[in-house]
Parts: structure tokens; C-alpha cells; sequence
């Protein structure tokens, strides 16, 4: 899979520093249904708005960690799935690694119910289907006050750019 983007401290916050945290494994969705719609998370406790997914769990593979997260947080199966390209990211800050994997993925829409964590249930999560105009926007406009979500954003964009670039062509 190809390199999207490394993300580091110094890009987001102009310092200096390299972790050596063992990395942790991300699968990551641009997922979009075949009414065109795409699917955006979005944490009402952190205004936040980001791309399905999450942790690639113990004994799991990446793909098998992408389909389990986009029937969690959205009740979907996925129809077709393309590797999109990873994010690295490098977070001296709080000595943190990740690779974010992201695919492109559609599907005929929800077949279940979406079953978040603990965690989003708590954070007020939810899975919104919007044109991808209005997701890149939801995603891209804010100015975030935490670096974790700084982050996150950041990630989040590089992948949208790279979609949006493998589109046009």
C-alpha cells in the first residue's frame, strides 16, 4: 500500500521530536453508498466530524478490522473495497504512533443497526451520509483547539485529498 502522507509534530505543531512508541494499526473507510451519499462520524461532545473506522484488534487483519468497523459504526457491509493509501503518523508530543490504512469502500447501505463503543456512546457518536463536497468541508473547515484532534483532521484530509485526486483522473 502506498504512502499518503507522514504526519509529525513539526507539521502540526512546529516541533521538533520523534516517537518511538510501537505503532498502533488503524483500518479507514471513505465509504460510499450507491446513492453516491458518503458516510461522516460525528462526535457531538467534540464537534468533531471524521471518516469511519478504528483499531485493527489483536489477531485481526486489516481487512477484516475495516469490515467490522463500518458494520459497527454504520450497519454496513461492504460491497466493493480498494486500497486507497496509508497515513503515518508521529506524535513526539505524547510519544505516539500510528498507520492509518484507508480504503474506498461501497456499499447498498445499512443491513443492521450501528453498534458504537462504550466510548462513542458516551462521546454522543453518530454516522451521517452526506455528498462528498459537504464531507471534505465537514472535515476540512474547523480549527481544532486540541492536537489530538489536530491529528486527526489532518489525517482525515490527507486521505480525502488522495481520494479526491484518484477520482479526477
Amino acid at each position: 500500500m502506498k504512502l499518503i502522507k507522514e504526519i509529525t509534530d513539526k507539521d502540526i505543531l512546529g516541533t521538533d521530536g520523534i516517537s518511538t512508541a510501537k505503532p498502533r494499526l488503524t483500518a479507514r473507510a471513505i465509504l460510499k453508498r450507491n446513492d453516491g451519499l458518503y458516510a461522516v462520524m460525528y462526535s457531538e461532545k467534540f464537534n468533531l466530524y471524521s471518516l469511519v473506522g478504528g483499531g485493527v484488534e489483536e489477531n485481526e487483519d486489516i481487512i477484516t478490522a475495516l469490515k467490522r468497523e463500518i458494520l459497527e459504526e454504520t450497519g454496513c457491509e461492504c460491497y466493493e473495497i480498494s486500497e486507497l493509501g496509508y497515513v503515518y503518523e508521529n506524535r513526539a508530543h505524547c510519544d505516539y504512533t500510528q498507520y492509518s490504512y484507508y480504503f474506498v469502500v461501497t456499499t447498498n447501505g445499512a443491513v443492521s443497526a450501528p453498534e458504537m463503543t462504550d466510548n462513542e456512546i458516551a462521546n454522543s457518536t453518530s454516522c451521517k451520509w452526506k455528498p462528498l463536497d459537504e464531507v471534505i468541508d465537514l472535515i476540512r473547515t474547523p480549527t481544532h483547539s486540541t492536537n489530538q484532534r489536530k491529528f486527526l483532521q489532518a489525517r482525515d484530509v490527507a486521505a480525502l485529498n488522495a481520494y479526491v485526486k484518484t477520482e479526477k483522473i
